[in-house]
């Protein structure tokens, strides 16, 4: 499965999709990924996902690999979202009063590792959009041009064409 989502990816790659496109998917994906699941916020990222023109296979693409590494980086997401929340003495009528209002409970801000992982998706939103606007730049031609002289490209051009 994982070899078919690959296939799809490089396909991806070169077809007239632009790179802003690709790039905003995998940015994207990464803020899915690191933010945990039943928060209002992260509702909101994945419908910003589906309703802009972004690459959905990238986001999924990233998504998966984000997730792995926040599971691997809990405890400092956890203890950066405990820094936040508590060590501040003049934000605590602030969270005081977010916590009291209509919608923004439902973001569970006030759990640390929400606040954490919410705070470093954001900030690395704009960098790792730009890197990766430069990377699919720069490496989509010479990998499509690769995935093109490989036989598992041929094999699978092959079987597509007897299945459809």
């Amino acid at each position: 499965m994982a070899l078919f989502w690959s296939i799809r990816f490089i396909q991806i790659l070169g077809k007239d999709r632009s790179d802003f496109q690709i790039a905003l998917g995998i940015t994207l994906g990464m803020m899915l990924g690191l933010i945990p699941f039943a928060t209002l916020h992260w509702l909101v990222l994945f419908g910003t996902l589906l309703i802009l023109r972004s690459n959905f296979l990238a986001a999924f693409l990233s998504f998966t690999f984000f997730w792995a590494v926040s599971l691997f980086f809990a405890g400092p997401l956890e203890g950066l979202g405990f820094w936040t929340l508590s060590s501040h003495k003049a934000l605590l009528p602030l969270w005081t009063r977010a916590y009291h209002a209509p919608l923004i409970p439902f973001t569970a801000f006030n759990h640390s590792t929400v606040m954490g992982s919410t705070l470093i998706s954001t900030f690395l939103f704009l960098p790792v959009l730009l890197i990766s606007k430069k990377l699919v730049h720069r490496w989509r031609e010479p990998v499509h041009a690769f995935w093109l002289s490989t036989r598992v490209q041929r094999a699978y051009a092959h079987y597509r064409r007897f299945t459809h």
